[in-house]
């Protein structure tokens, strides 16, 4: 873990490059954007459970033109995005688990020629819910929010590269499947954001 052993955390002091200078400076913008992806993706659900990765999104994007907006708290939720909330129910109750919707915003240089959205899935751990995933399944369900990951480390690389004329909005949807008493269940019937009632089939 980085965190844990500092002195361990760069694992390169020196890189040489005798290409273009174009090529070097869009591959370290992949880079930093491959980075971003792998920090909230590839690790734990606890070190990147929903308000780690809030912190860990505000850093990341600290002095760029990306703008962050957080939209948190289960009473938002249910009456904003009750999708989200439903499964949030269980997770809220464990304030280290508690859901986060992130927008990160990417407004080029110039007149916007194009509007591009991007959602993430971002899963922080799936437990399957009530419809528990037994039997040795759930081992790897921390990367459930690999999309988040990667909408995360897209819009890193975005910020670097600063593209003119285009205007970018993401969302990193990070909420954890959690069972318990409270846990959503089968059977259960809610009205989604645009209106249409859904009756849940499997959680």
């Amino acid at each position: 873990m980085r965190e844990a052993v500092k002195e361990r955390a760069a694992k390169v002091s020196g890189l040489g490059w005798a290409g273009a200078k174009k090529v070097m400076e869009e591959a370290q913008a992949i880079e930093a954007g491959r980075v971003v992806a792998r920090d909230i993706g590839g690790s734990d659900p606890e070190r990147m459970a929903a308000p780690k990765v809030e912190v860990y999104v505000q850093e990341a994007f600290k002095g760029t033109n990306v703008k962050v907006e957080v939209m948190k708290g289960q009473e938002f939720f249910e009456k904003e995005y009750p999708c989200l909330a439903a499964v949030n129910r269980c997770a809220s109750q464990v304030p280290r688990h508690d859901g986060r919707l992130i927008w990160l915003t990417y407004e080029g240089e110039g007149t916007a020629k194009k509007t591009v959205y991007v959602v993430g899935k971002g899963i922080t751990y799936d437990t399957g819910g009530a419809d528990i995933k037994a039997g040795g399944v759930m081992a790897g369900m921390s990367r459930d929010k690999c999309g988040a990951a990667a909408t995360a480390g897209l819009m890193k690389t975005i910020a670097e590269l600063q593209p003119k004329g285009v205007k970018v909005v993401a969302a990193l949807c990070m909420v954890r499947n959690s069972v318990g008493a409270n846990a959503y269940v089968s059977d259960e019937i809610f009205t989604s954001r645009a209106g249409v009632r859904i009756r849940i089939g499997n959680t």
